[in-house]
């Protein structure tokens, strides 16, 4: 839009378009030393970063016990910068990085240190993965719309077309007052692609199908929404 491309031409130490929308990556094992993180992941993470250095996307990833020291590294140099703390001060937080193509790796801009993990709980009684890798995400995203999205469905450009539509939703474009809106979640049908890989593919495809439909029509009638992560 001009007057974005205007915003931003007045702001060249922004990257387009950070004040008005940024992409997460909330990454569940990013940085983690095996076996629970894969060195291999981590360089794909990071190939897919500097292609995309200039625009708004973020990595969000978990620090914990288990990471790796480059990770362990980036986080005490920002909190003994802005903070004032220690090395080692914290054993779990919430990071939020970016690509640096000066240096070529991820910056961090900021940290949630915490003092419990992630996933609560022992054994198999521990709080779901899923749930708390899009929380981890969810501390971090600013502005008044949200929308998650599965690695399995965010790559068909039909959502492109899509999502710009389902905001209208939430904002009508005739609406100024952002209190006006009645509706704070929505929930749409999505295009799983990994249906067409295989059996096991196409029987994950099929429950997922069902859940956006038939479950939620007979929840709608309780005048209930659930959701589990997407869209």
């Amino acid at each position: 839009l001009p007057s974005v491309q205007r915003y931003y031409a007045q702001r060249p130490d922004k990257r387009v378009p950070e004040d008005h929308m940024e992409v997460i990556l909330a990454h569940q094992t990013y940085g983690q030393s095996a076996p629970e993180g894969d060195p291999e992941n981590d360089t794909a993470v990071r190939l897919l970063l500097s292609r995309y250095g200039k625009a708004s996307l973020f990595l969000v990833f978990d620090m914990t016990p288990g990471s790796g020291m480059h990770v362990k590294n980036l986080v005490d140099g920002f909190l003994q910068k802005s903070g004032g703390y220690g090395i080692g001060a914290f054993k779990y937080a919430s990071v939020k990085t970016r690509w640096n193509p000066q240096h070529q790796d991820i910056e961090v801009v900021a940290v949630l240190p915490r003092k419990f993990p992630l996933r609560l709980g022992q054994g198999d009684f521990k709080t779901q993965g899923k749930a708390c890798n899009q929380l981890n995400g969810l501390r971090f995203a600013t502005g008044h719309y949200v929308q998650a999205l599965d690695c399995n469905m965010g790559v068909f450009i039909g959502e492109g077309f899509k999502v710009p539509y389902v905001l209208r939703v939430f904002m009508p474009l005739d609406k100024k007052n952002r209190v006006v809106p009645r509706c704070r979640y929505l929930g749409f049908r999505e295009f799983i692609f990994t249906g067409r890989e295989g059996t096991v593919g196409k029987c994950h495809a099929t429950a997922e199908w069902t859940f956006g439909t038939i479950y939620q029509r007979f929840l709608s009638g309780m005048g209930t929404r659930m959701h589990y992560g997407h869209p």
